[in-house]
C-alpha cells in the first residue's frame, strides 16, 4: 500500500476550501449591501433630509452675502416684516420700501457694490476672499451721533406675503436681538430657511403615496437646492407646491385618507406663495370624480376659496409691482403698458398679441430657460458643467416612470388635471409678465426665467407617470433619485466655490 502524504492532502483540502470561504464572504457582503439598499429605498424622506441639510448648509456658507438672485430685495422685505410692517410703510417717488438704520444701509450697499464689482472683474481673478478682507477693514463715517434712517426700496418684493418669508423673519428677529453683524444675521436667516423648507418638502415626500423619489430629485435639483439655501421666495413656493400636490394625491389614492382642512391649509399657503400658483386649485378636481363634485361642494369650497380670495386681496392691498421701473430706466414706455387692467382691454382688442409674444419668448430663449430650470446660480451668471444639465434632464424624465395602481377612470382624471395644472401654470407666468412687465413695442414677453417653472415639475411628474404607466425595475427610481441628487449637490457646491473663492 502507498503511504499517505498527510501534508499534501491537508494542503489540497485547504486549497479546495478557500474558494468556498471567499464565495461565502462575497455573498454575505452582497446580502448586507442589498439589505442596506432596501432600507434606504424605504426611507426617501430621510434620505432627502440628509442630503438637503448637508448640501444646503454648504451652499449657504459658500455663497457670499447678497449673491443670491435679488437677495438684497428679499432681505429688505424680511427686515420690514421683522419690524412689524405688514404693509409697505415708506414710499419715495412712487417706489415702496423701508427705512433702515444708517449702519445697516451702508453694510448692504457695501455688499451690493461688491457683487457688481465681482461680477465685472471675476475674469480678472477677483475673488470674495479679497472682498471679505476689505469688509473686515470697512468703517462707516458718521457725521452725526444719531444719523437718520435711510430709505431702501424693495424693488419688486413688496408683493410677497409673510408666508414665503416666515423662517427668515424669525432669523431676522433673533439676529437683531443678538446684535449680529449683517453677514452673520444673513447666514442665520439662510440656515433657518433651509431647515424649515427642508421639513416641508420632507413632509410632502412622506405623505405622497406615489412618486416619492421623483419628489426627492425635484427638490434637490441645483435650482431647488440653491433657492432653498439663500434668501428667496422660490424655496417656499416649491415646498408649498410639493405639499399640496402630495395631499391631493393622498386623497385621490385613498378617499378616506385625505382631510379637507389639510388640503385647504396647503392650498392657501401655495396660492399665497406666488400669484401663478393659484392654478394649483385645479388639483382639487383630482380627489374624486366630477360626478361627486355637487355632493362635496362644501369641502371643495373650503379648500379653494381662502386662497382664491386672499391672493388677489393681498396684491391689491400692497399695490405690488414687479419692478417695471427698471424698463423705464432703459427707455421710456407709456405707463399704461404696465397697467394690468389697461393691458387686458388691449388684449381683448388684439387677441393674438400675447400668444405671439409668448411664443417668441419660448422659441428665442428656450435653451436659456432649460438651463435655468436645472440651475444657473449666483446672479444667473454661474453655469454648471454642460454634462450636468443633460444628465439631470434625462434622470428627471426617467424617474417618474412608475405604474400607478389606480382604476382607469381615476388615472385618466389625474393625468388630465395634472397636465392642465402644469400647462396653466406656465401660461399664467407668461401672462403676468406680459401684463405687468412687457411694453407693447417689445415682440416677446420679458422677465420670465426658467427657475420659475420648477414649481410645475411635481405635477408634470404625475402626468408622466399616469400616461406612461410602466414600472421600472425595483430599486431603480431610488437609485436614479439618489445618484441625481448627489450629482446635483456636489455640482452646485463646487460651482459656487470655484466661482467665488478660487
Amino acid at each position: 500500500m502507498r503511504p499517505v502524504d498527510v501534508h499534501t492532502d491537508a494542503v489540497a483540502v485547504r486549497v479546495s476550501q478557500t474558494p468556498t470561504i471567499e464565495t461565502s464572504t462575497l455573498e454575505r457582503s452582497r446580502n448586507a449591501l442589498s439589505q442596506i439598499w432596501a432600507r434606504v429605498g424605504l426611507h426617501p424622506a430621510s434620505v432627502f433630509v440628509l442630503l438637503s441639510l448637508a448640501f444646503g448648509s454648504a451652499v449657504s456658507f459658500v455663497t457670499p452675502p447678497l449673491r443670491g438672485p435679488d437677495e438684497i430685495s428679499h432681505f429688505l422685505r424680511i427686515y420690514a416684516y421683522a419690524r412689524g410692517e405688514l404693509l409697505p410703510a415708506a414710499e419715495v417717488d412712487g417706489r415702496k420700501g423701508v427705512l433702515v438704520k444708517h449702519e445697516l444701509y451702508h453694510q448692504l450697499t457695501f455688499f451690493k457694490d461688491a457683487g457688481v464689482w465681482f461680477a465685472t472683474n471675476r475674469e480678472r481673478g477677483v475673488r470674495y476672499g479679497q472682498i471679505m478682507a476689505r469688509y473686515r477693514d470697512f468703517s462707516i463715517a458718521v457725521d452725526e451721533l444719531d444719523p437718520p434712517p435711510v430709505f431702501a426700496p424693495f424693488a419688486g418684493t413688496e408683493g410677497y406675503t409673510p408666508v414665503v418669508y416666515a423662517p427668515y423673519i424669525v432669523g431676522a428677529v433673533i439676529g437683531r436681538q443678538l446684535g449680529l453683524d449683517f453677514p452673520d444675521m444673513l447666514l442665520l436667516m439662510r440656515l433657518l430657511g433651509l431647515a424649515a423648507f427642508t421639513a416641508v418638502a420632507a413632509y410632502a415626500i412622506a405623505v405622497t403615496p406615489i412618486l416619492k423619489w421623483p419628489f426627492v430629485l425635484i427638490a434637490l435639483l441645483p435650482v431647488s437646492l440653491y433657492n432653498r439655501s439663500v434668501l428667496s421666495a422660490d424655496g417656499a413656493a416649491l415646498c408649498a407646491a410639493l405639499a399640496i400636490t402630495a395631499v391631493c394625491l393622498k386623497h385621490a389614492w385613498d378617499l378616506g385618507a385625505g382631510r379637507a382642512w389639510e388640503r385647504s391649509l396647503w392650498m392657501t399657503l401655495c396660492a399665497l406663495s406666488k400669484q401663478p400658483q393659484i392654478v394649483f386649485m385645479i388639483l382639487e378636481l383630482t380627489v374624486s370624480s366630477l360626478k361627486e363634485l355637487p355632493r362635496r361642494w362644501k369641502s371643495a369650497a373650503m379648500v379653494v376659496l381662502p386662497g382664491l380670495i386672499l391672493s388677489p386681496l393681498w396684491v391689491r392691498a400692497v399695490s405690488a409691482d414687479i419692478a417695471a421701473w427698471r424698463l423705464q430706466v432703459e427707455a421710456f414706455h407709456p405707463p399704461e403698458h404696465f397697467d394690468p387692467l389697461w393691458k387686458l382691454g388691449y388684449m381683448w382688442e388684439h387677441p393674438f398679441h400675447f400668444p405671439l409674444a409668448a411664443w417668441n419668448a419660448l422659441s428665442g430663449w428656450g435653451d436659456r430657460l432649460w438651463l435655468e430650470l436645472i440651475g444657473i446660480l449666483g446672479w444667473q451668471d454661474i453655469l454648471l458643467q454642460p454634462w450636468t444639465y443633460l444628465l439631470l434632464t434625462a434622470l428627471l424624465i426617467l424617474v417618474p416612470v412608475q405604474r400607478v395602481q389606480l382604476d382607469g377612470a381615476t388615472r385618466a382624471r389625474m393625468a388630465v388635471m395634472s397636465g392642465l395644472t402644469a400647462v396653466s401654470y406656465v401660461v399664467l407666468v407668461y401672462l403676468i409678465f406680459f401684463l405687468t412687465y412687457t411694453p407693447l413695442d417689445v415682440d416677446h414677453v420679458r422677465g420670465v426665467q426658467g427657475r420659475y417653472f420648477v414649481i410645475a415639475l411635481p405635477v408634470a411628474a404625475i402626468f408622466i407617470a399616469t400616461v406612461i404607466n410602466r414600472e421600472l425595475r425595483e430599486g431603480t427610481p431610488a437609485a436614479i433619485a439618489i445618484a441625481g441628487s448627489v450629482i446635483a449637490g456636489i455640482s452646485t457646491v463646487e460651482a459656487l466655490r470655484q466661482a467665488h473663492w478660487y
